[in-house]
């Protein structure tokens, strides 16, 4: 069986752990390094957020069934990243802002389909790279907005517009810099036979 019809066999199981490796990823390695660089708003938004660019790919490929991976990848995420275990309200909030980010690719697609702009991959097997970029960054606008409003009580008004800057940077970054990885590793497994 080919790597890719093996990869599009256990798609949940890929997808989510793109999802979770890159997010760990970014936890461990990249946020330090930015919060040691820059300011303590890199906890609420990255100027390079690489699962975004998994949340991306994964809602090009397999449209709104990708959400079946996001969905709950993201919030254990959120659950298991804190310090203390959110509960009642903060909690909800957790969940909520999880759930929304996770879906923030696919709302970007489906809007443009809504559109008349189909971004999803077709049958001809020729891939337009910028609408698939375009709509990346039209899912991190939506992302940024929506989490920047969910998480509007844990910064200063003065400060939205820098976190939403941050958010589209960080989203944008991270896809395009994902799309880089993945389309090197893809000629180099196509060169290795």
């Amino acid at each position: 069986m080919s790597l890719i019809g093996s990869l599009s066999k256990h798609w949940l199981g890929v997808t989510s752990i793109a999802y979770l490796l890159t997010f760990v990823f970014w936890r461990y390695f990249i946020l330090p390094l930015e919060i040691s660089l820059t300011s303590e708003n890199a906890i609420f938004a990255s100027f390079l957020f690489l699962p975004h660019a998994v949340r991306v790919l994964s809602a090009w490929l397999l449209g709104p069934k990708s959400l079946y991976a996001m969905i709950p990848v993201g919030i254990a995420l959120s659950l298991v990243g804190g310090v203390d275990p959110p509960q009642g309200y903060a909690l909800l909030h957790e969940v909520l802002l999880a759930a929304f980010s996770a879906s923030s690719a696919v709302i970007a697609f489906e809007l443009m389909r809504f559109c008349k702009i189909d971004a999803y991959p077709k049958n001809s097997g020729t891939i337009n790279w910028r609408t698939v970029l375009f709509a990346g960054v039209l899912a991190s606008v939506i992302n940024s907005l929506g989490s920047t409003w969910l998480k509007s009580g844990h910064f200063y008004p003065t400060e939205m517009m820098e976190v939403i800057s941050r958010f589209i940077l960080g989203d944008t970054l991270g896809l395009f810099v994902g799309m880089l990885l993945l389309m090197l590793t893809l000629r180099h497994l196509r060169s290795m036979g």
